[in-house]
Order: C-alpha cells, then sequence, then structure tokens
C-alpha cells in the first residue's frame, strides 16, 4: 500500500473520533475569513469535521467543504446542509480554474505524505483561485516546542504521531515547515504576496505556521 492510500485509510478511520476532539475554531482564521467580500465563493480544502465550514456560513459566504475521507463527509453534510460537500483527493483537485475567491486550508498540507503530492496540492489551489483570489494555509511548524530538539535545526521533518483516542491506535504522518520551506513552495507554484506568521495553537509558544497568499 502507498503512503497515500494508507493515509486516506487512517483518516477515514478516525474520522469520528477526530470530530469529537476537534471543536475549537482558531482566531487567525476568523479573522481572514471577517478580511473577504461579503458573499465570497470560499473553499474549505482538507476540511475534516468542517468546524470552519462552518465559520464561512456564519459570515454570509459560500461555503464548498473538501476533504478525501467518506466518514466526515458525512459529518459536514449532515451538519451543515447549506454548505456544498465534495470528496476529493486534494492532489487531484475536481474544481475548474477560478471557481472560488478565497480559500482555506486548515492543518492540512503537512498531512500529505509526499513532496510531489505537496507541490500537487498547492497548484491545485493557486488555480481554482480566481485572478486576485486569496488563501490561507497554516501548517504545523518544525520548530513547535515538542518537536524542536529533533531532526536537523532550520530543517524541515517528517514524524509519525500516534491516533489513540476513542479505541484507535493508527500513526498519522506529518511534514513539519520551517518558514523558509513554506514560502519557497508556495512561490514555486505562483503564489504572490506570500505573508507569513506564527501562532500558538496547542502550546504556550508558536507552533503552527500561517501563510496567506494570493493568485496574482
Amino acid at each position: 500500500m502507498t503512503a497515500s492510500r494508507e493515509q486516506h485509510r487512517v483518516w477515514e478511520a478516525i474520522a469520528h473520533s477526530f470530530d469529537r476532539s476537534r471543536t475549537k475554531r482558531w482566531g487567525h482564521v476568523e479573522a481572514f475569513l471577517q478580511g473577504l467580500a461579503p458573499g465570497s465563493r470560499v473553499l474549505d480544502l482538507m476540511a475534516g469535521n468542517g468546524r470552519h465550514t462552518a465559520s464561512i456560513l456564519e459570515q454570509g459566504h459560500l461555503a464548498t467543504w473538501s476533504d478525501w475521507s467518506r466518514p466526515a463527509a458525512g459529518i459536514a453534510a449532515k451538519r451543515y446542509p447549506a454548505a456544498d460537500v465534495v470528496v476529493a483527493d486534494a492532489t487531484a483537485l475536481p474544481f475548474a480554474p477560478g471557481a472560488f475567491d478565497a480559500a482555506i486550508l486548515v492543518a492540512g498540507l503537512h498531512s500529505i505524505p509526499t513532496a510531489e503530492g505537496r507541490a500537487m496540492c498547492l497548484q491545485g489551489l493557486h488555480n481554482l483561485l480566481v485572478p486576485g483570489g486569496q488563501a490561507q494555509v497554516t501548517v504545523w511548524s518544525r520548530d513547535a516546542p515538542r518537536f524542536r530538539s529533533q531532526g536537523t535545526p532550520g530543517l524541515p521533518i517528517d514524524v509519525d504521531l500516534p491516533w489513540k483516542s476513542h479505541g484507535h491506535d493508527e500513526s498519522r504522518h506529518y511534514h513539519l515547515y520551517t518558514p523558509q520551506a513554506l514560502r519557497s513552495e508556495l512561490k514555486a507554484v505562483g503564489f504572490a504576496g506570500v505573508e507569513l506568521s506564527q501562532v500558538a495553537i496547542v502550546a504556550p509558544e508558536a507552533d503552527n505556521l500561517v501563510a496567506t497568499v494570493r493568485r496574482p
């Protein structure tokens, strides 16, 4: 089984467990959505249980939820009937060029297990935006306190993290970014105006990187 197929299996297996443990919305995502023009067409890519899809709808935008997990799609379709729900692999997105005014990719890119797959995801994200469209991409930082001593300082690392909630025993593969690596990958697919920041989500210190970009 390829790495991607194995991770697909993992994320489908833990979808309901993940839903029970991921309810908090992230402030920087809410702020990004608030800055969009009213009624924007917004894609929530690698959306999981859709907690930020709810934010898109509540702020008056048109929401599309997309993820490769079929169980998660069932959760989203029941919980957010006003959103379009599209099951799709983020490395082979089915959307037409310019289909969206904006997109969010929250804590998903780093779970694509190959460099080629991550590049394909970002290229697809770029292509589905209208010219001038914005996206916000959030990834785990390799300098988060729990990972700081691992690997080679200053370089991205790949880690396998267990998921043992609700009777599961699975392994999630994550690629953890440096700011330089994230900026480079975004620019490589054509994004402009790359603005990077760091936020603390779980740890008291910054543990996630946030990139805001636009399609020229």
